[in-house]
């Protein structure tokens, strides 16, 4: 099995699930990945502890994600009381179980050698430029999420061991072709059912809650009314784009940067050609061109040639003329016959390409020139503001990386070296953070115990090629459950919505026994308004009904002739579903379509790899010991 791992780990799909793994933790959030300790912990697991810090950044990926995912429709969405604990909740979960997996790999002793991790990170894109390693962006990217090499490689590192175990799971999985057909019957089954929906909020109370069940409710869920840790930090930001309005260029400064850099504004050759092209690489498509070839040469006139032979039919309606080009821009062959040609011989003989055979004649050419500097004043003026104020930039930038390093205990002598205002924020969370400080390196600096105890400047923090900033904790608040007074509201809202809920079961428990027994239920559904649908058809994955009562329909027993199958469901929407199955219709198997079945068959793989996987998961959950040092 190991060794079945070990291959695994070299694959393309290893590979590929590398890339979003290390992307992810490059990019979204690496204070996870450095390790806590437990002083600073939001949970442990099995004595290894993952920070506060980290399931904050995670929240906020996670909530990026949803927003992302939902547009419009989030505000609404984010709107819920309780929309910030179930996705904190979430986040918290993916901790918990990537940890389980990274101390799971651990422990089987998996590995990876440095030779490996150093080819998949000059494998990676992100690391590229023009399709080959760059180290300067390699170490750029590092440096704006405060890594060194040597942290990154290490964590780097663990993820590829990692993915051999999660390779080696998704690759052993197969599927028998009597499972397929099976499942393409199960899949293409439409059945037949009445629901009743029943609404929770024709139950709700108009009994608000008492003192103490709002107490009650408090201290048995104190976990769900946690204030993170806060901060508040003063900062100095250096922008270059603010410094633009103090760099002045002059007439003089445009004409002498121009003349230094001449060959910048140089207008290559360019030139114009017609040209007969003959598609296709068999030796009758070469005869055809030599054949016209044959006439140019004897005096046929090229245009009409051009219009009547080629098979090029959107040059050919305009005399074969091709629009003016540079070196390097046609096919390698047409370019280097093209650009041979001379106005004493402006005829080629007959050229091969990719696409086929060409005959080109030469129409113009415009020699390579400089081009005058009044034509090019704007970008000259451009180009040079750019880069003084480059130059000022990166001058203050060593100023102010200096500064803040030689008077650690303040920022006003930083501040007055470089001319830039100390500014200051209001007490903010992970999850609330002022737009110009929302960076990883940031984030994982001002919410790091140590930085805030040592009461410090930080070094100097990339925030992008044209932005830095040096920061220091003005105050500091730590996480702690809400008072009662504060959540009250939401808590009591909570409850009249567990209680309609309750009313609701109570409801349809009562239904659900009188049906069984045979009973009516009219008086009882009068009195709510409510009545079973008209009896509907449903295929498996229908949209136009709720998901939890498709997925429970299709779980029912196939009823007995003249009988039905009766179940109920909770909603996505938290509403009670009774459904009654009176008929199933098979799939005619005569019907079934291959290319559908071959989709399938490869459904079934990944699921079966997912549920193979899910299986692990729960499995390592189960024998963890797992705490929450703050919760209480």
């Amino acid at each position: 099995m190991l060794e079945r791992m070990r291959e695994g780990s070299q694959g393309i799909v290893a590979k590929s699930i590398l890339v979003v793994i290390i992307l992810s933790f490059a990019l979204a959030g690496v204070s996870g990945y450095l390790g806590s300790t437990s002083e600073n912990a939001a949970v442990t697991v099995n004595g290894e502890a993952i920070s506060q810090q980290s399931v904050d950044q995670a929240y906020q990926n996670e909530r990026a994600n949803l927003q992302q995912q939902y547009g419009e429709q989030f505000d609404l969405i984010a709107s819920n009381p309780n929309f910030a604990q179930q996705v904190r909740a979430q986040a918290t979960q993916t901790l918990i179980t990537e940890r389980l997996i990274a101390q799971a790999v651990e422990n089987m002793g998996l590995r990876v050698s440095d030779d490996q991790v150093k080819e998949a990170i000059r494998a990676m894109p992100e690391f590229q430029v023009d399709g080959k390693f760059n180290n300067d962006v390699y170490l750029s990217l590092l440096r704006n999420n405060n890594l060194s090499p040597a942290q990154f490689s290490e964590n780097f590192k663990r993820d590829l061991v990692r993915i051999q175990l999660l390779q080696s799971l998704v690759g052993s999985e197969f599927i028998l072709p009597f499972e397929v057909e099976q499942a393409d019957q199960l899949q293409g089954q439409k059945r037949v059912a009445r629901i009743l929906n029943i609404k929770s909020s024709k139950f709700n109370s108009e009994q608000p809650a008492t003192e103490d069940e709002l107490k009650a409710f408090y201290n048995d869920n104190s976990q769900l009314f946690q204030e993170p840790e806060k901060v508040s930090v003063n900062y100095i930001l250096l922008d270059s784009t603010a410094l633009s309005a103090d760099v002045k260029i002059s007439d003089e400064d445009i004409q002498h940067y121009y003349e230094l850099h001449e060959s910048d504004y140089q207008r290559v050759e360019r030139r114009k050609v017609a040209h007969i092209f003959i598609q296709g690489d068999s030796a009758k498509a070469k005869a055809k061109a030599e054949a016209i070839l044959a006439e140019v040469n004897e005096g046929a006139d090229f245009a009409k040639l051009a219009k009547t032979k080629s098979d090029d039919a959107y040059s050919a309606k305009n005399n074969g003329e091709l629009d003016w080009f540079e070196r390097g821009v046609m096919d390698p062959s047409f370019d280097e016959s093209a650009f041979a040609l001379t106005k004493d011989a402006p005829i080629s003989g007959v050229v091969q390409s990719e696409f086929g055979y060409h005959i080109i004649k030469l129409l113009d050419v415009q020699e390579s020139t400089i081009q005058p500097l009044s034509e090019v004043k704007s970008q000259v003026a451009e180009t040079l503001q750019q880069e003084k104020v480059r130059d000022v930039y990166d001058e203050l930038y060593q100023r102010l990386s200096e500064v803040a390093f030689e008077s650690p205990d303040n920022l006003e002598e930083a501040s007055a070296e470089v001319g830039l205002e100390i500014q200051k924020t209001d007490l903010f969370s992970a999850e609330n953070v002022p737009s110009e400080l929302n960076n990883n390196a940031v984030l994982s600096k001002v919410f790091d115990h140590n930085f805030r105890q040592d009461g410090l400047n930080s070094e100097i923090i990339e925030l992008s090629d044209s932005q830095a900033v040096v920061v220091r904790v003005n105050d500091y608040k730590a996480a702690a459950t809400k008072p009662l007074a504060d959540v009250s509201e939401q808590i009591s809202l909570q409850l009249k919505e567990q209680k309609a809920a309750n009313a609701a079961k109570e409801f349809v428990d009562s239904l659900m026994a009188k049906l069984a027994a045979g009973e009516s239920v009219s008086s009882e559904l009068a009195a709510k308004k409510i009545s079973f649908d008209s009896p509907l058809t449903f295929t498996r994955y229908t949209r136009d009904h709720d998901s939890q009562i498709v997925q429970r329909l299709f779980e029912l027993a196939k009823p007995a002739e003249n009988k039905v199958t009766r179940d109920y469901v909770v909603t996505a929407q938290g509403d009670f579903a009774v459904i009654e199955l009176t008929k199933v219709i098979e799939l005619d198997a005569s019907k079934a379509d291959k290319e559908t079945t071959a989709q399938l068959a490869t459904m079934l793989e990944r699921s079966s790899s997912e549920a193979t996987y899910q299986a692990l998961v729960t499995l390592l959950l189960s024998n963890a010991e797992i705490t929450y040092p703050n919760a209480g």
